[in-house]
């Protein structure tokens, strides 16, 4: 039976499917499955970053606005809100494309844990699929009493042992780069680094993947702020600069921490969703700047409501 999350799940793995049976190679398969997504969201990636460009052209008359209503937080927020109405900005413009990676990473999420499921197509509810299960268990000397838990928590595994034994329909290239994409930096890793194991590096070296990420997100949101305007002190108030300070700290340990806990997959995803993001920032500003810039900053007209009344 299909559950909620499979609408998600489903599609993201036919098209992980489609690129894992062309490139055959686990790790590169996801870094074009995130190129493909960046790509189809670009079209709101172009919407938000107009909206940011407007927020960034408004930012004189508002730090204005916060310099004559210091004192008067209510008449500071409506004249605020007028300017954005006149200008027709829209304060949360530049958040729909980052709302959009949840469901994408639970999606993918799903889809990593399950890969058998989703990227191979294996139907776990056959029978002879589950005496399949069994003897791959048994061949390379897993309990397999208990099937379920093995197909619904150790698939990654499960794909491990099928290419030990040479079952390439079941089987799953999960080398990239001299890295285990089938492992967890933090059962993987840390085990091994604190007890001085360097004996496999393509195990002790996952950390470099949740290191890789803080970074990249660390940067991301450091660039978007740049386009946006909020990273110029001049033109925000103190309560929005401790918001940006700590949304710049706690962004990429949020990251790291789940790129740490969760399967590798979800961290190569995140540093070249990162990695894709500035770049595409970066050609969205280009293609800005290269047009003529009509867009015209509107100050609410005090007047008007005045001549309106008189007549």
């Amino acid at each position: 039976m299909l559950s909620l999350f499979d609408l998600i799940n489903i599609p993201l793995g036919f098209l992980i499917r489609v690129i894992y049976n062309l490139v055959q190679n686990y790790g590169l398969a996801i870094i074009l499955f995130t190129i493909v997504i960046k790509l189809v969201l670009m079209p709101l990636q172009v919407k938000s970053q107009k909206a940011m460009r407007r927020q960034q052209k408004v930012q004189p008359i508002i730090a204005e606005l916060q310099k004559k209503y210091a004192n008067d937080q209510q008449r500071l927020q409506q004249e605020m809100m007028k300017v954005y109405k006149e200008n027709n900005v829209g304060c949360s413009g530049g958040c729909l494309p980052l709302l959009l990676q949840f469901p994408i990473l639970i999606g993918l999420y799903n889809v990593i844990q399950r890969p058998l499921t989703y990227i191979r197509g294996v139907d776990f509810s056959n029978s002879a699929v589950i005496e399949k299960v069994k003897n791959i268990a048994a061949a390379v000397g897993q309990n397999s009493s208990d099937v379920s838990v093995i197909v619904e928590r150790q698939q990654m595994d499960l794909a491990t042992w099928a290419n030990q034994l040479g079952i390439s329909e079941w089987g799953i290239n999960f080398n990239f780069l001299g890295l285990d994409l089938s492992e967890t930096p933090a059962f993987s890793s840390i085990g091994k680094l604190l007890n001085g194991d360097f004996s496999n590096l393509s195990t002790t070296l996952l950390i470099l993947i949740p290191a890789f990420a803080m970074l990249m997100t660390w940067l991301s949101s450091k660039y978007s702020q740049k386009l946006s305007g909020t990273a110029n002190a001049n033109n925000t108030n103190d309560q929005a600069q401790s918001m940006t300070k700590s949304m710049n700290l706690m962004m990429p340990l949020l990251t790291g921490w789940f790129t740490f806990s969760l399967p590798s997959g979800i961290g190569i995803y995140w540093i070249i969703s990162s990695v894709m993001q500035i770049v595409q920032q970066f050609l969205i500003t280009k293609f800005f700047e290269g047009k003529e810039d009509d867009s015209v900053v509107k100050v609410p007209d005090k007047n008007r409501k005045r001549s309106k009344k008189r007549r």
